[in-house]
């Protein structure tokens, strides 16, 4: 099963076109989104009243159209909101939804960190071991008090895979290969996080991790759905928690989506401290041909200072 794979009805292009499409086909959906988007918010008030951190600057990364950010409420709590995806057309969308413009500063920045170098999927599967990924974050105006990472972890090497012939080239030593330039990926995202990350600060890590999908037509349900009815007795939506701690029977048997657990790596720990985890349910599509949830887990680590130099 190929989990870098996700079904977008758009034509293989290069990594930033192929964003600009994905965002594309969901442009519309914030109405449809309107119950996930308040669950991050809700857990969004929780942290915030939970936390030493400051409310001046909001990092948002993978902002895409901003169907999933609670906006009007990041917008009664930070004074500036920076906002970051490699689609800036799903960002001036973003931005047409807000009340209060000036608190917004927009930037165009590729999170994989390969994006200049990688074009195209032969070329991913030829370089994906060596590859030493550096997002450049050189645009950002730190120092930031809160960001939020939002569900791009297993979108970040998904794009390479909209060509028709990926299942050719696609082997599992090869994800293998993926998963490790995914975590490298994060290395370099939370490094250039903690540096501009104000004491006391937070990231919010949110990341897709189950595929909970049934086809309309031949009511084939995707392997990690029928495993969390089979362990909810068909009441996913009641028992998120049970399956949040079951999560690593579903990662044996291949089940979870790439980048799942990439955010707490040993390296990625030693520089912030896990303070709390939510797990929400994303309603993502009903239609004709599917209906398609992702479970979702949410991180909240707080950097942590004083300790990397001091070897702990």
């Amino acid at each position: 099963m190929n989990l870098f794979k996700r079904r977008v009805r758009v034509p293989y292009a290069k990594i930033r076109n192929a964003n600009t499409l994905r965002n594309n086909t969901t442009r519309h959906d914030w109405e449809h989104w309107t119950g996930y988007r308040e669950q991050i918010r809700r857990m969004l008030e929780q942290t915030l009243a939970e936390s030493r951190s400051g409310r001046e600057h909001l990092l948002l990364l993978g902002a895409g159209n901003g169907n999933d950010v609670p906006i009007s409420f990041i917008e009664s709590q930070f004074e500036r909101i920076t906002i970051v995806d490699i689609d800036e057309q799903a960002l001036d969308r973003l931005l047409a939804k807000v009340k209060q413009p000036g608190k917004f500063i927009k930037a165009v920045i590729d999170l994989t960190g390969i994006g200049n170098e990688i074009h195209s999927l032969s070329e991913l599967k030829e370089k994906a071991a060596a590859l030493a990924p550096s997002v450049d974050f050189s645009k950002l105006k730190p120092p930031f008090d809160v960001v939020m990472n939002l569900c791009f972890s297993s979108q970040l090497i998904s794009a390479f895979f909209y060509k028709e012939n990926s299942k050719a080239v696609y082997t599992p030593a090869f994800g293998l290969q993926l998963d490790r330039l995914i975590e490298r990926i994060h290395g370099s995202i939370f490094a250039g996080i903690y540096e501009r990350l104000a004491e006391s600060g937070i990231v919010i890590h949110l990341t897709d991790v189950l595929l909970l999908q049934k086809l309309k037509k031949t009511g084939t349900s995707s392997p990690a759905k029928l495993k969390a009815e089979a362990l909810t007795q068909g009441r996913i939506r009641d028992n998120l928690g049970l399956i949040h701690k079951r999560l690593p029977e579903f990662a044996q048997l291949g089940l979870c989506l790439p980048g799942t657990f990439a955010h707490l790596q040993p390296p990625i720990l030693a520089k912030f401290k896990l303070q709390a985890e939510y797990t929400l349910l994303w309603d993502f599509v009903d239609d004709d041909y599917e209906d398609r949830d992702y479970l979702v887990t949410a991180h909240v680590l707080e950097k942590k200072t004083g300790t990397i130099e001091a070897g702990r």
